[in-house]
């Protein structure tokens, strides 16, 4: 069985407005700061690379970042390929799957943005996977998660129902599916909606994705806050194994 990962990491990270050092910004976007030693995306590829057969890894990057991205990891030891990414997720996914091989398997769709993720959780995930062809990360949800109205103005939404938390789980990546379906939800069906997650238009295709609940912290670096504390979590890990 051979497995492909899409690492994606064309995103601008509006939310994010560059990490800081001290009161200094940087013009770089998150997913390629400097995490504990490493650009934050390399965390992802080598956590991919570490789980047997995942024989091919394309990292989505920003097009104009391409020539010099190859350039500097031409001779890196994991072995990656850059592609190209679109104006929305939907068309970075769709690029990286234009050179998925045809004897790949399982397709893995990751965001750079969580560097934490564990080789762990992608085993678990690979594995549900396997069993029921399409299956997620998640985490439970700990808050209480209220619908509201969708109407314009600070006073103008209300509470129309608060939702079961016991059935909601925030949903993370990787996502792991079937090379065939993964292919056949992107070609088949193109879509103009917004799409956050590949999961959702597998859904639309009426099949059944599994979910899997990651062992180890796998959230996403969205604030500065955010990579601090992955920040510390590394430099944790490592001292734990030195």
């Amino acid at each position: 069985m051979k497995n492909a990962a899409i690492i994606l990491a064309a995103g601008l990270g509006k939310r994010f407005c560059g990490a800081t050092s001290g009161e200094v910004k940087h013009k770089v976007s998150k997913q390629f700061l400097n995490i504990n030693g490493k650009p934050m995306f390399l965390w992802s590829v080598e956590a991919f690379a570490s789980v047997k057969n995942f024989e091919q890894i394309i990292v989505v990057v920003p097009p104009k970042m391409i020539e010099t991205l190859s350039l500097k990891y031409e001779k890196y030891r994991t072995n990656f390929v850059f592609v190209p990414g679109g104006n929305e997720r939907f068309e970075s996914v769709r690029n990286a799957l234009f050179i998925v091989g045809n004897d790949i398997d399982f397709v893995a769709v990751h965001d750079a943005a969580r560097p934490l993720i564990s080789r762990e959780d992608i085993l678990s995930i690979l594995k549900s996977a396997k069993k029921k062809g399409a299956a997620i990360a998640v985490e439970e949800t700990r808050d209480t998660i209220k619908l509201v109205s969708d109407v314009d103005g600070e006073y103008s939404k209300y509470v129309l129902k608060t939702l079961n938390r016991a059935v909601l789980r925030n949903a993370q990546t990787p996502q792991i599916f079937e090379s065939s379906l993964l292919k056949r939800a992107y070609f088949e069906k193109i879509t103009h909606d917004v799409v956050s997650d590949d999961s959702q238009l597998v859904e639309n295709l009426k099949v059944k994705v599994a979910v899997v609940e990651t062992k180890f912290l796998n959230f996403k670096i969205t604030t500065k806050q955010d990579f601090k504390l992955a920040a510390a979590l590394f430099a944790l890990k490592s001292k734990v194994y030195k």
